[in-house]
C-alpha cells in the first residue's frame, strides 16, 4: 500500500460534510456583502510571492512547496490568496472597486498539528480600488468576518478581533531602525531566527513564538508611538465604528501579521482560551501598497483570510 502524503488529508463523512456547510455559509455571506466569486491558480511563478509576501518572511524562507519546470523557471504552490487576487485585478486594468471573495487550498510546509496541515483549506474576500479615506469599506470587511463567524461556529465560542494600526511604510522606516537599535541591546537573548531577521526585518521579531522573543518583545519601542497623525485618526474611526457595532476587539500594539504587503489597520480573530496568533481562526487588513509591489499604480486594498481546518475543529 502507498502511504499518502504527511500532512495532507482527505475529508470524507461527516467532516466532509462540515466541510461543505462552512464554505457554502461563506458563500451566502460574501455575496450578502456584494463579493463576486473568483478562482485563483494553484501554481504561481515565485517573484508573485517573494516580492508581495516578502523574501525573508517564514513562508517565503521555509514554507513554500516550490519546485522548477521542465525550462527551469521557479514554481511553487500558493502559500496565500491575497496577492493572486490583486494581481488579476491589475491584470484587467480595473478603475473601479471590485469586491472578490475564494475557497481554495493553499499549501505551507510546516510542521502538521491539530487544525493546522501542509495542504489547507482558506476562505477569503477582498475589497479592492475603494477611495482613500472610505474607512466604511475597511469595516466592511470586519462586519463580513464577524457575520461569517456567527453563523458557522457554535454560538458558545466566544472571539475576539485583536486589532492593531502598523502605520505607512514611512511610519515603518522609522519604527524599524527604533526596534533594531533595541534588539541589538538584547541580542544574547535572541533566538537564531530573530538574530538572522535583526538587520532584514525586525518587526517579524514581534511576531515571533519563541519564549525568549515575546519576554524581550514586551519592553520594545510601540509601533504607536511611531505612527502618523493620519494613521492614528484612521485606526481610531474604526475603535468607534467597532464600539459601536458591538463587535468585541481588543487593541494589540504587538500584531504585525505574518506578510510584509500589510499597512495600517491589521487585524487576527482568536478564539477564547487561545494561545495566541498560532490558534487564530482567521486575519487580514489594509494592503494599500500592495498593487505597486506588482508593478501595478497605487491600488487601495483590504482583506481577510480563514482558516477553514480550525473552524471544523470548532464545530
Amino acid at each position: 500500500m502507498v502511504d499518502g502524503v504527511r500532512g495532507i488529508r482527505v475529508l470524507d463523512g461527516e467532516e466532509a460534510n462540515k466541510y461543505l456547510e462552512i464554505i457554502n455559509i461563506f458563500h451566502n455571506v460574501a455575496q450578502k456583502y456584494d463579493c463576486t466569486f473568483i478562482k485563483i491558480p494553484t501554481i504561481e511563478k515565485d517573484e508573485l510571492f517573494t516580492r508581495t509576501v516578502g523574501e525573508n518572511t517564514d513562508i517565503v524562507t521555509k514554507q513554500m512547496f516550490s519546485f522548477p519546470d521542465k525550462k527551469g523557471r521557479n514554481l511553487v504552490l500558493r502559500p496565500e490568496g491575497t496577492a493572486g487576487v490583486v494581481r488579476h485585478h491589475i491584470d484587467k486594468k480595473y478603475n473601479k472597486i471590485k469586491k472578490y471573495y475564494y475557497s481554495d487550498q493553499m499549501f505551507r510546509y510546516e510542521r502538521p498539528q491539530k487544525g493546522r496541515y501542509r495542504e489547507f483549506h482558506q476562505v477569503g474576500a477582498e475589497i479592492i480600488g475603494y477611495e482613500n479615506n472610505s474607512i466604511s469599506e475597511i469595516f466592511s470587511i470586519i462586519q463580513l468576518s464577524n457575520d461569517f463567524l456567527e453563523n458557522c461556529i457554535p454560538t458558545n465560542t466566544k472571539y475576539t478581533f485583536e486589532i492593531n494600526s502598523i502605520g505607512t511604510n514611512e511610519d515603518r522606516k522609522i519604527y524599524n531602525q527604533k526596534l533594531k537599535e533595541y534588539f541589538k541591546k538584547n541580542i544574547e537573548n535572541l533566538s537564531d531566527d530573530s538574530i538572522k531577521r535583526l538587520d532584514k526585518n525586525p518587526l517579524r521579531i514581534l511576531d515571533s513564538k519563541d519564549k525568549s522573543d515575546i519576554a524581550i518583545s514586551r519592553n520594545a519601542p510601540k509601533l504607536s508611538e511611531f505612527r502618523s497623525e493620519e494613521s492614528n485618526k484612521k485606526f481610531n474611526e474604526l475603535i468607534q465604528m467597532l464600539k459601536d457595532s458591538k463587535i468585541p476587539y481588543l487593541e494589540n500594539p504587538f500584531l504585525v501579521r505574518g506578510l510584509d504587503y500589510y499597512n495600517d489597520f491589521t487585524f487576527e480573530i482568536v478564539p477564547e482560551n487561545s494561545k495566541g496568533s498560532q490558534d487564530a481562526l482567521g486575519g487580514g487588513g489594509q494592503y494599500d501598497n500592495l498593487s505597486k509591489l506588482l508593478g501595478g499604480k497605487d491600488i487601495n486594498g483590504v482583506g481577510v483570510a480563514f482558516g477553514v481546518d480550525r473552524i471544523m475543529e470548532l464545530s
